[in-house]
């Protein structure tokens, strides 16, 4: 498992925070299916692990998501000419069902923020005015601010640079007098912490708690990228606008993103047929 991350890592140049997602799949698959060895990999411990992550309540997306985490191990080490027992053929993805809440509106999103600390209030206004992915926001440092501006090193180690509103900034600044933020801007200074960086998984344990209470419980952080995307499409953006803003690099990236006209469809029907 190290050879493979080391691999995954070095080699192929993934993220961080892809590699703290491969890790930790990798780690609880080894957990729960008690093998020490690729010579025990097979499709009978797959079929143990898939039926593990079922009892546990994990929706069959994240399920087929980290399968293919594991997937993809098999395949670098039979490439390699390792013989692994799992047959890939046999493995078939999960019937995914109806497809989760992809965004919020700007006024369901105040009603989250209304709900909940400062901190997390903030995090969540930050998301949604920049379409900052998860990943991107846990990392944030005071040296990221040039006042409004936030410029980071984002998805594929590209350069990006967003801004907030004046609003936002102004409870940024209250926040980080009263916190006494130092250096990364969610370290848990209230709690005697030293201002470490928290994981991606505190935040986004931290914003589904967050969302559960105000009645949306099927929330998952890259809704808040979607609502960004769908809100921009709302006041007028055009999609080539929208694609320069949320930093995608092609436009039919940016056009899966856009979900302006749900809901809509008997009105565009009544007005062009």
């Amino acid at each position: 498992m190290d050879d493979y991350l080391d691999y995954c890592e070095k080699v192929r140049g993934m993220t961080a925070a892809t590699m703290e997602m491969k890790r930790n799949v990798l780690m609880r698959f080894q957990r729960v299916t008690n093998i020490e060895s690729l010579d025990e990999l097979n499709n009978e411990t797959f079929d143990r692990w898939i039926k593990h992550e079922t009892a546990r309540g994990v929706s069959p997306r994240s399920i087929n998501m980290y399968n293919a985490v594991v997937i993809a191990m098999v395949r670098y080490y039979k490439e390699l000419g390792i013989k692994v027992p799992l047959n890939l053929t046999l493995i078939r993805k999960l019937k995914e069902g109806e497809a989760r809440r992809s965004f919020y509106t700007a006024e369901e999103i105040e009603s989250v923020i209304g709900a909940v600390d400062l901190q997390t209030g903030l995090i969540i206004r930050i998301m949604f005015e920049t379409g900052m992915r998860i990943a991107e926001i846990t990392k944030l440092r005071l040296s990221n601010f040039r006042g409004r501006q936030i410029k980071f090193i984002g998805k594929g180690k590209k350069p990006r640079e967003v801004y907030i509103t004046e609003e936002t900034l102004q409870l940024l600044n209250h926040y980080i007098i009263i916190y006494g933020v130092k250096d990364y801007l969610w370290g848990f200074y209230e709690h005697g912490g030293n201002g470490e960086a928290p994981t991606v998984n505190t935040i986004r344990n931290r914003l589904k708690k967050a969302f559960k209470k105000v009645g949306y419980d099927d929330f998952y952080p890259h809704s808040l990228r979607h609502s960004f995307a769908t809100d921009l499409q709302r006041r007028g953006a055009s999609v080539a606008e929208i694609k320069e803003m949320i930093g995608h690099a092609n436009i039919a990236t940016t056009e899966r993103y856009l979900h302006g006209f749900d809901g809509k469809m008997k009105e565009l029907f009544d007005k062009y047929r």
